[in-house]
């Protein structure tokens, strides 16, 4: 008998742990997040969990790099040379106001006991008024430009970037979250902060934007370029250990419960949806280019974002209705509208064109 009451206990503790185990939460965060593949693990232990990042693939030609960079390149130099004429005129000036407090008497040192109170206080003006100019230069035009453009601070610096990747017609960008996601809480539950979340995120991912843009010029008030980074993603994509296809359009979220996770849906911007839009524009603008018609490329552009941003919607009836503009856009200029969609494919897949 009291082996039989022992099987039963046992049962009894078994039956218990089964329970347990089946009412455990989830291990899965909710759509349209999902956790990110292990395989990106190098790439994250580098991400700071207060901010989100978005990896994408910028393929526009080398040459076209070149000539973005060569500007703000330029203009850096640019600055170092009037502060540095700016130091060769001014430093000597500090030079004797440093000897004069260090006790040695020069035309900078004024003798209080014998000059008058109200040329004193002038003299006084006039120097704060030196100091107050040169450290708004220190501080308003050094450090933002030159320091960070050839030092960095944060998160490295073009050049540093540049030094160590060079020039590719397929280059990583991850751009990193400004202080509005300071504001956003719990990103996986739906509500307000969701929603910013959501739409600054389809707003930077979406594909006629970003068709437009090389990834230097992607810097706004929402989206900072972390240089760092995209140093660490080439190395990893350099060394085998990640391919480029892993960084095509990835948006990376942090969240205490889940860990680090990715969002792939077409509510963010980050879905096979999204890159065959972004295939379709460069197909779009690489014929019209082809054809010396570029410009229409820009006027298209213009025109549906003009249309889908006025009130009601961009439905199918709307959308139809541009499309009869953009006809008589391209007839203007000598294109056949339909032979040019037939050569491209077609509008299926086209952004602002989903249903058509």
């Amino acid at each position: 008998m009291p082996p039989k009451a022992k099987n039963k206990a046992r049962a009894f503790k078994s039956t218990s742990v089964t329970t347990k185990s089946s009412s455990s939460p989830s291990l899965d965060p909710p759509a349209p997040f999902k956790r990110a593949p292990i395989a990106y693990e190098p790439f994250l232990s580098n991400l700071q969990k207060h901010h989100v990042y978005i990896a994408h693939i910028d393929s526009k030609p080398r040459d076209f790099k070149q000539k973005i960079f060569l500007v703000p390149l330029v203009l850096n130099v640019a600055v170092i040379a009037l502060v540095l004429w700016r130091i060769k005129v001014i430093g000597p000036w500090y030079m004797k106001i440093c000897f004069s407090l260090m006790g040695k008497f020069n035309d900078m040192t004024i003798d209080t006991a014998r000059t008058p109170v109200d040329t004193m206080a002038w003299e006084i003006i006039k120097r704060t008024a030196v100091f107050m100019i040169d450290l708004l230069i220190y501080v308003f035009v050094w450090l933002p430009f030159p320091w960070d453009f050839f030092v960095g601070r944060k998160s490295g610096s073009p050049v540093a970037w540049r030094l160590a990747v060079g020039y590719q017609n397929k280059e990583i960008i991850v751009r990193r979250s400004r202080k509005w996601y300071s504001t956003v809480g719990h990103p996986v539950e739906k509500g307000e902060d969701q929603e910013k979340l959501f739409a600054v995120v389809k707003k930077a991912t979406d594909p006629m934007w970003m068709s437009e843009k090389t990834g230097y010029a992607m810097l706004n008030t929402e989206w900072d370029l972390d240089w760092k980074l995209m140093v660490v993603a080439t190395k990893l994509v350099d060394n085998k250990q990640l391919t480029m296809d892993d960084f095509r359009t990835m948006t990376f979220v942090h969240c205490e419960e889940f860990g680090w996770m990715v969002i792939e849906s077409a509510q963010a911007g980050g879905s096979a949806k999204e890159e065959e839009g972004r295939r379709k524009i460069v197909a779009f603008k690489d014929e019209l280019t082809a054809m010396g018609k570029e410009n229409l490329f820009f006027r298209w552009i213009e025109l549906v974002q003009y249309e889908s941003s006025r009130p009601g919607g961009f439905g199918p009836e709307q959308q139809r209705k541009t499309m009869e503009k953009a006809r008589d856009l391209f007839e203007a200029q000598g294109v056949d509208f339909d032979r040019f969609w037939a050569k491209i494919g077609g509008m299926q897949g086209m952004p602002g064109m989903d249903e058509m």
